[in-house]
Parts: C-alpha cells; sequence; structure tokens
C-alpha cells in the first residue's frame, strides 16, 4: 500500500521529502545531525577556555626549546637565590628590632608582615627638624636608594617587599649601599622590611649582613638575579609599602614619593623656611587655606638630572624635559598653569606658594605628589601596582575632604634619565597586567562605593 505524504495539502515539495517509507531515514539522519552539533559545539568550548585566551593576550607559540631554557634559567636564578642565603655572612643586629605586626591601614587583617626599623639610619632627627622622604621599592631598584640619599638632606624612610628569597637578595644590597654608597645612605637612610604572610623570608630576618664582609671594588654580587617576586608572579602591593614608610618616617611633614624621583636641590630645609613663613601668617595664600598638603611637580629629562629650577628651564625650552609621563599618561601629572609656572622662575634658594587649587574638573585625574604631614589619609591597601589607578582612591577621598593643593614655585622632582614614550610594541609588552587591572578595577569600584556611604554624593570629585 502506497503512503500519501501532506503536509497543509502540499504534498511534492521539497520539506515533505524523507516521511512516509523514509520515515526511518530520516530520523537517523535528524539524530546524527545533533550529535555533529553537539561535537562542534564541544570543541568550540575547549577553544574558548583553552586556545581563545593565548590569541587575546597575543600569546606567542613557544618552542619546547625554549620551554625548557626559560624554566632552566628560573631554576638556576632560584638555586642561586637559594645559595646566597646560605652564604651571605649574617650577623645579629646593634640595635633593639621592633616585633613584627600588622600593616598600617588593614592592621592584622592584612596579609603582609611588617618589620619596622629592620635597619635604622645612625643620625636620629627631631619631629620639626626635617622633612622626611618616604619611599619603597623591591630589591632591583634599591640603588637608586643611594641616589636619593645624596640629594636629600633630611632623613629617608624606606620600605622593601621581601618575599622568600628577595629577603637575601635585599639584604645584601643594602649592605652594599651602606658600605660602599654614600655616607648619607647610612647616617640618613631607615630601612622597614614586609612580606606576604605564605611567603615569609628564605633567612632569619633578625639578622643584617656584616658589612665588613663587601668589597666595594667588585660590583655586588646578586646583581644579575632575578627575583622571587618576578619568579612567582606575585603583585607588588606599592600602598602597603607607601603606608608603612609614611607611618615610620620619625618627623611631622613627608614626602611620601617613589624611588626614582629624585628632588631639587635644598628642597626640605627651603620647605621647612617656607613653613615658618606660613605659620607666621607671612605666606599668606598657604597659611588662609585648610586643609591643605604641598605639591611638588614631577618632570622626566632626557639625560641630565637638574638640579635648580632655571637648569629644568633651559631644558625644557630645549624639550631636553617634559612635565612625568607626558607621552604615555597626559592627565596623570599635568598640573593647572603649567606654562605659568615656568614663567615665574622665583627667587633662588627659597620655596614659596605658586598657586593654591583644588582636584575638580578637568583636573580630576591628576594623581600628585605631595608634602603633607603622617595623618593624611592612607592609601588604600588594596590596590597593587600591577593593577594600575593605586593613588587615584586617595586623591578622590582627599577631593572628598575638600583639601587644598598648594603648588610651590621652585620646588621639583625629576625621574631618573629617560623620557618615556608610548608604542605599539610596549602596549603589546603590557598584556600581563590585564588580570591586574580587572582585580584593581573591581577593588577600586567597591572602595569609591565606601566613600560615597562615608562621605555622601559630590557634584565637585568627579570619580575617574
Amino acid at each position: 500500500m502506497s503512503v500519501q505524504v501532506v503536509v497543509g495539502g502540499e504534498q511534492d515539495k521539497w520539506w515533505a521529502w524523507g516521511r512516509g517509507s523514509g520515515m526511518a531515514w530520516t530520523r537517523s539522519w535528524r539524530r546524527w545531525q545533533r550529535w555533529a552539533c553537539l561535537g562542534a559545539a564541544v570543541v568550540v568550548g575547549a577553544w574558548l577556555l583553552l586556545a581563545a585566551p593565548c590569541a587575546l593576550l597575543a600569546c606567542p607559540p613557544r618552542d619546547p626549546a625554549d620551554a625548557a631554557a626559560a624554566t632552566q634559567h628560573s631554576h638556576r636564578d632560584r638555586d642561586a637565590a637559594l645559595l646566597v642565603c646560605s652564604t651571605l655572612s649574617f650577623m645579629a643586629s646593634e640595635h633593639q628590632q621592633q616585633q613584627t605586626q600588622g600593616t598600617p591601614q588593614l592592621g592584622v587583617a592584612s596579609p603582609y608582615t611588617v618589620l619596622y626599623d629592620w635597619l635604622p639610619a645612625t643620625h636620629s632627627s627631631g619631629v620639626n627638624e626635617s622633612v622626611t622622604y618616604t619611599t619603597h621599592t623591591t630589591p632591583e631598584m634599591i640603588s637608586h636608594v643611594g641616589e636619593l640619599a645624596a640629594r636629600w638632606s633630611g632623613p629617608l624612610s624606606v620600605a622593601v617587599f621581601v618575599p622568600g628569597t628577595d629577603f637575601c637578595l635585599a639584604a645584601s644590597r643594602v649592605a652594599y649601599l651602606r658600605a660602599c654608597g654614600p655616607v648619607e645612605v647610612r647616617e640618613q637612610v631607615s630601612w622597614h622590611f614586609f612580606w606576604p604572610h605564605d611567603s615569609p623570608p628564605a633567612a632569619n630576618w633578625l639578622l643584617v649582613v656584616d658589612e665588613r664582609t663587601c668589597d666595594c671594588n667588585a660590583e655586588e654580587t646578586t646583581a644579575s638575579l632575578r627575583s622571587f617576586r618576578t619568579e612567582e608572579v606575585l603583585p607588588y602591593p606599592v600602598n602597603v609599602a607607601r603606608n608603612i614608610a609614611r607611618t615610620a618616617a620619625p618627623t611631622w611633614h613627608v614626602l611620601p614619593s617613589d624611588v626614582e624621583l629624585y628632588p631639587s636641590e635644598g628642597l626640605a630645609q627651603q620647605f621647612l623656611t617656607m613653613i615658618s613663613r606660613v605659620t607666621e601668617g607671612l605666606e599668606v595664600r598657604a597659611a588662609s587655606v585648610s586643609p591643605r598638603v604641598y605639591v611638588v611637580p614631577v618632570f622626566e629629562v632626557a639625560s641630565v638630572v637638574p638640579a635648580t629650577k632655571e637648569e629644568l628651564i633651559h631644558q625644557y625650552r630645549r624639550h631636553d624635559a617634559v612635565y612625568f609621563h607626558r607621552h604615555v599618561c597626559g592627565h596623570c601629572q599635568r598640573f593647572p598653569a603649567i606654562a605659568e609656572w615656568f614663567m615665574q622662575p622665583g627667587s633662588p634658594g627659597t620655596v614659596k606658594t605658586f598657586s593654591v587649587v583644588k582636584r575638580e574638573f578637568p583636573y580630576h585625574r591628576w594623581e600628585p605628589i605631595y608634602i603633607c604631614t603622617k595623618h593624611e589619609p592612607f592609601y588604600d591597601e588594596r590596590l597593587s601596582w600591577e593593577g594600575l589607578q593605586d593613588k587615584m582612591t586617595q586623591m578622590h577621598e582627599l577631593c572628598l575632604l575638600d583639601y587644598n593643593l598648594v603648588i610651590l614655585d621652585r620646588a621639583f622632582l625629576v625621574h631618573a634619565p629617560g623620557i618615556k614614550r608610548r608604542s605599539k610594541k610596549k602596549v603589546k609588552d603590557q598584556t600581563w597586567r590585564e588580570p591586574f587591572v580587572a582585580k584593581n578595577s573591581k577593588t577600586y569600584d567597591k572602595i569609591m562605593e565606601e566613600m560615597q556611604t562615608k562621605y555622601g554624593n559630590s557634584d565637585k570629585c568627579h570619580r575617574h
């Protein structure tokens, strides 16, 4: 018996094929289609999970020999660092070290441990005698502290991140700098060490290196070794470091800065002289506003670090100097009326008020470096250096608290020589930051919500 196929009265159309005697074949075909689609979905899903992230992050294909060499190099560095730990001539410190404690902002809830005054300066300063330059570093950058000490007339407070074998690298480099660097390093610099709870120092942190074993005629022995932090891809808790260095300062006024930023000549003493004038009411523009901090403009130069504003102006006119991050982050350090600042050289040997401004639109993304007291808001310790925007939340809080930014007329900082420029290669090289940036962004949003709850809405203080 024949079977008529009728679908809506149209029995001869193509969509009616396969029914009747061909129905079994059609069911098999559709089952095959379903399995094929499922298989394709599995393949695509696997690609999205495994291959796509690498493609998006521009991961280069690794030759097996290259991968083996990289692993071997990593193991060699780690073994060398462990060898350093076992061969350094450690000795008991001559001073009474403090007990370890939590970080300044998060306290015992912090994932980091702090040892203040691991090695203090030999010269002590009274609370109103000077200004403390507070800064931070990892073992790789410790040599910059020698340059800072030679240029700064007051005390320096330095926080050093020392997870695992980085403690040994830092201890060795500090000893070498104290023994072979400028005498000001020993006299003025106090060192504070900190580390993650889960990566404590690989040696006894209560010991210091015997500086008598340092050979000043030879290069520091650990200079070529990669750090533990680099090998383990640990984030650098930059704000923890900033807060530690500031908290440990012996003076009332501090200059929280970075280790590669060198100060203009005589800045500490010139600032104290200005503060005396402010106290006496002679520096009217600064004395009439409160609360206030004192902004020190930051620049970068091609080759020679200027000591005075006259030298800086000369380089600026020759395009050998630009404001800091001019070519990579135009809003970060560009300050109001920068052209007028260069047109007014001021009086040599003194520092005065150039202008008083607020951190409001269009300067709501400005991240100035400034002299302040130890009682200004902390930098938020939940943000990392790798994730960027690490100072933005603190500056936003200053705006919410209605701080006045007093820009100084002759004081300045200059980054170690070299003008940074953006390039496609550099942008591609920064893809490793992306997981840290994503984490910082979420934390940043959370901090902003906390500030809104604490201070309320603000029409003047724009979020970045």
